[in-house]
């Protein structure tokens, strides 16, 4: 039986991605998304890297209005790599590509950018003034295969930024409960505080590091928008939630704006019959008390004296759609507004 090392499997995905841009060369030519999917994902996930886990990589990631196309991130969620994606054959020494590669390092605080179409992996590593040049360039076709990957290995493998053993999908698990508890007991304590209107005060989300734990801000500044106008949700991320009791939350992802409007349903309803199937009454329950499958994101809360899970491991349009769908499931005398969020500038 062959020994299979980490080396030697990646070397067997660039292989198998070769072969895969030789097949769909036709298709991945002209299709940016495509190439990702085909010849980009495979080899992240080969090093480590949970492409459906943002807390490790972070898809279209916008910091100061410069979006990256992936954001590899370490165990605290700080970016510590970019990779900007191209669809293959695209000639990627053109200049414009090159600054925008600046325009992440400087925007993102990152030393390490690549740029690939797939099959030729650029490395840019720390750029000065007079030097914008890759520092290494891997081509999967022609250069050998165990170099290419040993080089991968050594500078975009996860182990690097998590630590070798932890089990990242419970520490996943547990920042996803934190968040969830967080935004919970911020909004048990605003609704103490007599004194504030509130209508005017917001609670937020976990602290930055410039932030306090807690701050208020004027909501009338906000645009809010209805979720059940939202559309298209590719490239969107919410700021802030408006639930129907008034009160607003900070949140970062389409699957916190699910959470919440789980959470609020759940405080407004003690008859809910559970599992609740999910808007499209998939095999997966939205909100049940059985446990996910390993891997999968949730976030367990109290119900009827039973922990019972909400499952949150959807993409942003269907995260949307069951947070309406779930909504319909408290009373309308509840509601004092309409389900709103704020889009990210």
């Amino acid at each position: 039986m062959r020994f299979q090392s980490p080396l030697s499997n990646l070397c067997d995905v660039l292989i198998q991605i070769k072969d895969s841009a030789k097949q769909y060369n036709a298709t991945l030519e002209k299709n940016e998304a495509s190439t990702r999917a085909v010849l980009i994902d495979p080899v992240l996930r080969s090093l480590g890297w949970d492409i459906a886990n943002t807390h490790m990589v972070e898809v279209e990631r916008t910091i100061n209005k410069v979006r990256a196309d992936y954001t590899l991130q370490d165990s605290n969620a700080a970016p510590r790599i970019v990779v900007e994606a191209k669809s293959l054959g695209t000639k990627l020494d053109q200049q414009d590509f090159v600054m925008s590669l600046v325009q992440y390092a400087f925007n993102f605080q990152v030393n390490d950018v690549f740029l690939t179409d797939g099959l030729i992996w650029q490395h840019f590593n720390e750029f000065q003034p007079q030097n914008l040049k890759p520092v290494k360039i891997l081509d999967i076709v022609n250069d050998d295969p165990v170099l290419c990957a040993a080089y991968l290995v050594q500078q975009l493998d996860a182990a690097r930024f998590w630590s070798v053993g932890q089990d990242i999908d419970a520490l996943s698990q547990r920042i996803e409960q934190l968040e969830s508890t967080v935004a919970t007991l911020q909004k048990n304590m605003l609704n103490t505080i007599a004194t504030v209107p509130p209508k005017t005060m917001i609670q937020t989300g976990l602290p930055s590091n410039n932030a306090s734990f807690s701050t208020t801000i004027n909501i009338t500044r906000l645009k809010f928008v209805d979720l059940n106008i939202l559309t298209d949700l590719t490239n969107k991320r919410p700021s802030h939630l408006r639930l129907p009791d008034s009160s607003v939350l900070s949140v970062k992802r389409w699957k916190d704006v699910l959470r919440e409007c789980c959470k609020f349903v759940l405080a407004n309803n003690n008859a809910i019959s559970l599992p609740l199937p999910d808007r499209a009454a998939r095999k997966v329950s939205l909100i049940s008390t059985i446990k996910p499958a390993p891997g999968i994101s949730y976030v367990s809360e109290q119900y009827n004296g039973k922990t019972i899970f909400i499952y949150t491991n959807y993409d942003a349009n269907n995260s949307v759609s069951n947070a309406i769908y779930v909504l319909s499931k408290v009373l309308s005398i509840n509601n004092k507004v309409t389900a709103a969020v704020v889009l990210e500038s």
